[in-house]
């Protein structure tokens, strides 16, 4: 259950626009709300009444008038998971990295947090609209069970979420059927346990198993159900190297095609 909810706003418009997604699902859920902003250390006080005057004309534009942001001072990753650790938050939101970087968000805030981040991290950059439909991509991976069940947690009511698993093989070899009809038999009793452990809150569940390059297949199944937000698991160094979303989660982060929650 989110109870609650961490905005890391550096006064940007895709932070707004993060800042708005905060207060949907802030709203929706009943979710204590805050909002951070971190200055910088060679910071003055000019630099503080600027980025109060910007905070409170973005939280007028989504009705919380009431809400006081935090102020703190040093390196934005570091205060951010310590705000996020000692408020005890259940979701972290923050915009999408503005920076032009050759390696896109490589070093940026966004990476830093997520290395780190004791919560699920929430990417905002679509439209701000209640998810009806959530893609959450499973490889077996504790992590990726936890963004699932993150996910399933911000949906309204009579929201669907598709859990998918992707079966790596060459899209130029013939897959073997007894091997496919195990890996099948193994997700579908995945997506059984997990589906246990939800709330029963009236949404939908659905499974996707596919089977070829995981690329191709993630993007297809992007296509197909068109989701609102994609859930991925982010796997620290001693998990799996070459699982599903180890490499993919960062491809994501730097283009996403919706919101995107990680997990780790």
């Amino acid at each position: 259950m989110v109870q609650h909810i961490l905005i890391a706003h550096d006064l940007s418009p895709e932070a707004d626009l993060a800042l708005g997604r905060a207060a949907q699902l802030a709203a929706q859920t009943d979710a204590r709300l805050s909002l951070l902003h971190v200055l910088d250390e060679r910071s003055k006080d000019a630099d503080e009444r600027h980025a109060r005057s910007w905070l409170q004309t973005a939280l007028e534009r989504y009705q919380l008038h009431q809400m006081q942001p935090w102020f703190r001072q040093g390196r934005a990753a570091e205060e951010i998971l310590t705000q996020a650790a000692g408020l005890e938050a259940d979701l972290v939101i923050m915009g999408r990295h503005h920076r032009q970087s050759s390696q896109g968000f490589a070093g940026t805030t966004l990476e830093q947090v997520l290395q780190r981040c004791p919560a699920p991290l929430l990417l905002a950059v679509a439209p701000i609209a209640p998810y009806a439909h959530v893609l959450a991509a499973l490889d077996y991976s504790g992590c990726a069970s936890r963004a699932l069940k993150a996910a399933w947690q911000l949906l309204p009511a009579q929201g669907e979420l598709t859990a998918l698993t992707i079966h790596e093989v060459s899209e130029l070899q013939q897959p073997d059927e007894p091997e496919l009809a195990l890996q099948r038999e193994l997700f579908d009793q995945l997506v059984a346990d997990l589906h246990a452990d939800l709330d029963e809150t009236g949404n939908r569940l659905h499974s996707s198993f596919r089977f070829g390059e995981r690329s191709n297949c993630l993007e297809s199944a992007i296509a197909a159900v068109e989701p609102q937000l994609l859930a991925l698991g982010s796997h620290s160094r001693g998990e799996i190297s070459n699982a599903l979303l180890g490499s993919l989660t960062r491809q994501y982060l730097d283009q996403p095609p919706c919101d995107i929650l990680v997990a780790r």
